[in-house]
């Protein structure tokens, strides 16, 4: 299962993907909102992952964020939540809202009637405004979470988005 758009190729992690992975994840920056990620990152802790991935299906899906010429900068998939990772290198330049735009169609197209949630730790602004661009609202719900990298709880806000705010965000982003 392979999802394109105009700049990416999401597709299945392979097991040459590792080096990238833990390239990514060894950044602090990018670790300490992820909420079971270890810091440090191994070679061994990317192998695990990669090797527990299964077939994407809706609902339980994650991609591989390639781009051409760059090779895999990134991570995003659904499963209880939308969730996603990019290497630092590549921030600032619309990737996660791309992937994650494709990943919803996909989604969507499946599951029409199917509330995907997500959500951000507090600092991190970045990734709400990525959420808040695809159409996610804050459910104003906020709870603890142990952050692994961090090794403490922190807090931890909750969006969630339906089908209609994600076409009306679309609509939003194609105009601009």
């Amino acid at each position: 299962m392979e999802l394109s758009t105009a700049r990416l190729l999401l597709r299945p992690m392979r097991d040459d993907d590792a080096d990238a992975i833990v390239d990514a994840l060894s950044d602090f920056e990018v670790t300490r909102y992820l909420t079971v990620v270890p810091f440090p990152y191994t070679t061994a802790d990317a192998r695990e992952w990669i090797g527990m991935q299964q077939p994407a299906v809706p609902g339980a899906a994650h991609f591989a964020i390639e781009l051409p010429g760059s090779g895999m900068v990134g991570v995003v998939g659904i499963d209880d939540k939308l969730g996603y990772w990019l290497n630092r290198r590549y921030h600032g330049r619309g990737i996660m809202t791309e992937a994650s735009t494709a990943v919803l169609d996909w989604h969507f197209s499946a599951r029409p009637d199917d509330v995907v949630q997500s959500g951000a730790h507090v600092g991190n602004a970045a990734s709400l405004r990525v959420q808040n661009k695809l159409g996610f609202i804050d459910t104003g719900l906020r709870d603890m979470r142990f952050v692994r990298s961090q090794g403490r709880e922190t807090e931890h806000v909750n969006t969630s988005l339906i089908r209609a705010d994600y076409e009306a965000a679309r609509r939003r982003l194609r105009s601009n």
